[in-house]
């Protein structure tokens, strides 16, 4: 084919480089699915298996991710100052690093296992039987450290105090039915055979912080599949995306350590037990790999290769990409075919050949400095110029391997579509990472090349140390912006929460001002973790010291087009992939806005430690067994202290109520269409790494009517409620706790048996789903400060 590529014709670079709604993937009543029930009509599986999922989607808890993180945040900061500054043997390095913070979290591994045994002694002086849930409560709340824990091993030992309440009490009920192990062993047997699970769950920690595996490699423990595998076969005929897709990277660890917990939970007995554990412990043998590791070595040689490069040698990227590719979630996919990775190799060899070389490194270093480093306020020697060149064009290389890797299969499979993406993909790199030398003819015919060049600078990898070049990219210029209050109301950022309640709770800037900002743009790569962004960048370091502090916002086309003039700037995030905090997909774009003056508003928290400020959020959990919905309604301080004064000031009621009604609606919609983190669904079919897909499983009506009506019951429940008891609010605003719950339980609403059995694949009629038909009872409860389940 005839190649249209501008970046194959390097003379312009040289001559004239500058200087300076949910769609249902499935009918309702798909033909199949009632292939899948018994014959006497009940659900997909038996009844304790049912009672397995349920307490899976019960002993799911947001605080244990933020925890995780919190951890696997300690230990990256570890293993970045003591280990990262010079490079070896990838796989010597990594063992190394693996037992120095395997040995740093030792004392939290010990602690955890002193309160296994604490606990196994104490319920064992119990009947399983006649314990209430209150005294479980006791029993646990009684156990205190024995040694002072640093703050992430505070966060994560309390989140594991909470499941192991959740897992006593669901143990007593179990015993009830006299089906498992702790109907004869008692609780005491439970909390003996969960202690074995403690170190792989750390053990877990250390491998994602050092990127010893990637997530979709690890041999997550497939129990549901085990015990019944058509859930896997309604996936598949479903087209429900895979695990890997719906949950965040650390909420995988979760999952996996609530899968093995469950499954020892409800073993039929001892010996079943112990062949979990057997299990469990065998699949923690994982081979010594280490992606991350082996990408910084290879590009750090494919960079000396590019320094050493004689002109008119080709350079050696085929040796480059096979180390690419196991560091994309993405790239396992391209890896196994040979052909089209070694056509893609030999094309992008032929196209960075014109970048490399003394007659063509010389001009591109140095605008390279100009429109990149300089701007970022690094002065740098001719050797680390040079160095960020090959740096630049590795990184080209990189984000066409990714781009690919992404392609559509018809694409792969077709030699001449593939060349013709390949280009594509190496135009878009390119344009990305190197200087703009294009000509103005060029750029008018080909704007979508000039998007760095609109606004001056390109995406860079900052140096960090002598050598190494830190793990995510960076606009080399902020850019300036004066952000007004209907542009940000509209935006929204992790959680699907508005940007504006960031701005207004955190920040303390108010719903009608102006204010100037410096937007810093940043683009994730293999191994970004987002927190090590908000430590190592000095736009962010000083004002990010705050507990609970997330700085970063996901750059989505939205944001770019409103922050930036230009959507094509920002990212279309996949609605199937959370949006998480914490970890990154590669090529994930995200923002900090720099506001002079403003600091994080913080409270004390426990430890004395202080915490952030919480924006106002809704999160909606759907209780099937229960037959109910909960409403956590958190109300930040600014939030809580405004319609605190109206109720003091016997305002009007209605008033109050619609201000609550619109945070309700703004909230319930990200969280029934999925935002991670929103909501939460109990149901015995439904798995939480499945919450999202769930609700696509049925037509975009049926999500949209329950929104509304679950609105409607709970604005006329509160309604009352504030009529009635509005100085239970008021005591609460005045406490001095951040911020105010209403928690709100919908008890028996109307359509939700029918909504329960079209989440188990039942051919339940749409009209059957008779949301109107009727109210729910409604309670509420009001909480100073921040509360969830």
């Amino acid at each position: 084919m005839k190649n249209q590529s501008p970046f194959l014709d390097i003379a312009s670079f040289v001559t004239e480089v500058p200087l300076e709604v949910l769609e249902t993937s499935a009918p309702l009543n798909a033909p199949f699915l009632p292939l899948y029930e018994s014959e006497d009509g009940g659900g997909l599986f038996d009844p304790e298996t049912e009672d397995y999922v349920a307490f899976l989607n019960e002993l799911y808890d947001e605080e244990f991710d933020q925890a995780l993180s919190g951890l696997v945040s300690e230990a990256v900061a570890l293993y970045e100052t003591g280990f990262m500054q010079e490079q070896g043997d990838a796989e010597a390095d990594g063992i190394q690093v693996e037992r120095f913070l395997t040995q740093h979290l030792a004392p939290l591994a010990s602690e955890l296992e002193l309160m296994l045994d604490t606990l196994a002694t104490e319920f064992g002086q119990s009947d399983a039987n006649t314990l209430t849930e209150a005294e479980i409560d006791e029993i646990v709340d009684r156990y205190q450290p024995t040694a002072q824990l640093t703050p992430a091993f505070e966060d994560l030992f309390g989140s594991l105090k909470k499941a192991f309440k959740k897992v006593a009490k669901k143990a007593v009920s179990v015993a009830k039915k006299g089906v498992a192990a702790v109907a004869t062993g008692g609780l005491s047997l439970v909390f003996k055979k969960l202690r074995p699970l403690i170190k792989p769950l750390l053990k877990r920690v250390v491998q994602f912080a050092i990127g010893k595996l990637p997530p979709y490699l690890r041999p997550i423990a497939r129990k549901l599949a085990r015990r019944h595998p058509l859930l896997r076969e309604v996936e598949e005929e479903l087209g429900v995306a895979s695990e890997a897709a719906e949950m965040s990277e650390v909420a995988l660890i979760q999952h996996e350590f609530n899968q093995q917990v469950a499954s020892l939970l409800f073993a039929s007995n001892e010996v079943e037990m112990d062949l979990e554990l057997a299990q469990i412990l065998s699949e923690e043998e994982v081979p010594d790999t280490y992606p991350l590791a082996e990408l910084e070595r290879a590009r750090e040689q494919f960079v000396e290769h590019l320094l050493q490069l004689e002109e008119g040698e080709e350079p050696n990227v085929e040796e480059f990409i096979p180390a690419i590719l196991p560091a994309l979630r993405i790239g396992i996919r391209l890896a196994g075919r040979k052909r089209v990775v070694n056509f893609l190799a030999k094309l992008v060899s032929r196209l960075i050949q014109r970048f490399v070389g003394r007659r063509y490194a010389r001009p591109l270093s140095r605008a390279i400095v100009d429109v990149g480093l300089r701007l970022l306020r690094l002065e740098v020697t001719e050797e680390e110029a040079a160095r960020a060149t090959a740096s630049a064009v590795a990184a080209t290389v990189e984000d066409t391997v990714r781009r690919v890797a992404a392609a559509p299969e018809h694409v792969l499979d077709d030699q001449e579509l593939l060349e013709g993406f390949i280009l594509e993909a190496f135009e878009q790199a390119a344009a990305a990472n190197l200087p703009p030398g294009l000509s103005e003819e060029v750029y008018r015919m080909r704007p979508d090349l000039a998007k760095a060049r609109k606004l001056g600078g390109i995406w860079m990898r900052i140096p960090h140390g002598r050598r190494r070049l830190r793990k995510y990219k960076k606009f080399s210029r902020p850019i300036a912006k004066r952000i007004a209050p209907h542009e940000v109301a509209a935006l929204e950022t992790f959680d699907g929460i508005p940007l504006g309640e960031v701005l207004e709770a955190q920040l303390g800037i108010a719903p009608g001002q102006e204010v100037e900002a410096l937007v810093h743009l940043y683009e994730a790569v293999p191994g970004t973790w987002l927190p090590e962004i908000a430590r190592q960048d000095e736009s962010i370091a000083s004002v990010s010291a705050a507990q609970g502090y997330r700085p970063l916002h996901p750059l989505s086309r939205e944001a770019a087009g409103l922050l930036l003039g230009d959507p094509e700037l920002g990212r279309e995030f996949d609605s199937r992939q959370p949006l998480d905090a914490h970890s990154a997909l590669p090529g994930q774009r995200f923002y900090y806005l720099e506001i002079p003056g403003r600091r994080p508003l913080t409270i004390p928290g426990p430890s004395g430690r202080t915490r952030v400020r919480r924006p106002t959020q809704v999160r909606v959990i759907l209780d099937f067994p229960k037959n109910e919905i909960r409403l956590y309604l958190f109300l930040s301080e600014v939030r809580a202290q405004e319609i605190a004064v109206k109720l003091r000031q016997r305002g009007h009621i209605g008033l109050v109520v619609t201000r609550l009604r619109r945070i309700l609606e703004r909230g319930m919609r990200p969280a029934l269409a999925g935002a991670y983190g929103r909501l939460k669904i109990v149901h015995e079919t439904v798995t939480p790494d499945q919450w999202t897909a769930a609700l696509r499983r049925l037509p975009a009506l049926v999500p949209q009517s329950l929104r509304g009506r679950v609105t409607e019951w709970a604005i006329s429940g509160l309604s009352d409620h504030l009529k009635q008891r509005s100085e239970v609010f008021i005591q609460a605003a005045e406490d001095s706790a951040d911020g105010v719950t209403l928690v709100l339980t919908l008890g028996n609403p109307p359509g939700f048996p029918q909504l329960r059995q079209a989440l188990k694949g039942k051919g339940v009629p749409l009209a059957s789903l008779k949301l109107s038909d009727g109210t729910p009872t409604v309670k509420i409860r009001t909480v100073a400060g921040y509360v969830h389940e």
